[in-house]
């Protein structure tokens, strides 16, 4: 799953961001296509070229920056998908350039499949939405997208809500997800990742951090709504501070080098090969207050795989 940086230029300015602050928008020179299409034949011949995921071989998420807002973008997918036919293509967009259907329908057209789209939404209005992504008109394009998205897509082709967790974004989280259920019902998935405060958004930390355990607690207080959407997943979340009739919906998706373990989880803790473990940011601005090894091993059911534990 390697995570492959197409562009470094975003079109909003999300306060979670978590690319780095400095030079990192300016280094466009180093993403012409030409460029990325040496990377994919670096890796086609089993050279190390990506830092996230390299190892795996199965599919990509194409990321940014804002990915669809590179010149070349149409080219940069119609290329990937010729040297991959087989292999899953995420792409992981704020979704405003869907708001052209043409762009849209061209999109879903040379993806083909296996093809996946993760959009993030902030908020149910577009104050609560653009007090996040501090860009006037974004939400409006964003939803339109979407329903660009939902008509035009082809079969087999997924489309995945984002909401990322942080004590900004929990204000509006209830309202959310009723706009999403009643709205957005078709959407195949919706995920909760709880927050990574690095780069950008270290410089908002202060407006943005809470516990794994006060973020779980509202999603709990959501749980029938949870379990109306066809798939809702929690990413990034330490067991031991989630609610256990959550655990169904907890993924493990953080790459090892972001992972660490605190002090008797390894030893200590029943579900030890379950968990993700703890994100160093999650350490290092929070202090993991909450984290604890769970001494004796709970009723839930192991399904066998590492990156979705339970039943």
């Amino acid at each position: 799953m390697p995570d492959f940086p197409i562009w470094p230029q975003c079109n909003i300015g999300c306060v979670f961001c978590s690319n780095p602050v400095e030079g990192f928008r300016q280094t466009t020179d180093r993403y012409a296509l030409d460029e990325l299409k040496k990377k994919l034949s670096d890796y086609k011949a089993g050279l190390r070229t990506f830092v996230k995921f390299d190892e795996e071989r199965d599919y990509f998420n194409l990321t940014g920056g804002e990915p669809t807002n590179h010149p070349d973008f149409l080219k940069i997918l119609a290329h990937i998908r010729t040297e991959f036919p087989a292999n899953l293509i995420r792409l992981l967009s704020n979704g405003r350039m869907f708001y052209y259907e043409d762009f849209a329908r061209r999109t879903c057209g040379i993806a083909q499949t296996p093809f996946e789209i993760a959009v993030p939404m902030f908020g149910p209005d577009p104050k609560t939405h653009e007090a996040i992504s501090r860009t006037p008109g974004s939400w409006a394009q964003t939803t339109q997208g979407l329903r660009h998205l939902a008509k035009h897509r082809r079969p087999g082709q997924l489309v995945e809500i984002r909401i990322i967790m942080t004590k900004v974004q929990v204000r509006w989280l209830d309202g959310l997800l009723d706009y999403l259920l009643a709205e957005h019902p078709w959407v195949d998935r919706v995920v909760f990742l709880f927050e990574e405060i690095e780069g950008f958004a270290e410089q908002y930390k202060d407006r943005l951090k809470f516990t794994q355990s006060e973020c779980a607690a509202h999603l709990d207080r959501n749980y029938e709504k949870l379990k109306r959407f066809k798939d809702a997943r929690l990413y990034h979340f330490s067991l031991c501070t989630v609610p256990e009739r959550l655990w169904p919906f907890v993924w493990n998706t953080l790459a090892g080098f972001k992972v660490e373990y605190q002090e008797g989880c390894r030893t200590k803790c029943a579900h030890r090969e379950q968990c993700v473990g703890v994100h160093r940011s999650y350490a290092r601005h929070m202090g993991a207050p909450d984290i604890a090894p769970i001494a004796v091993a709970r009723a839930a059911v192991p399904t066998g795989d590492r990156f979705h534990p339970f039943r």
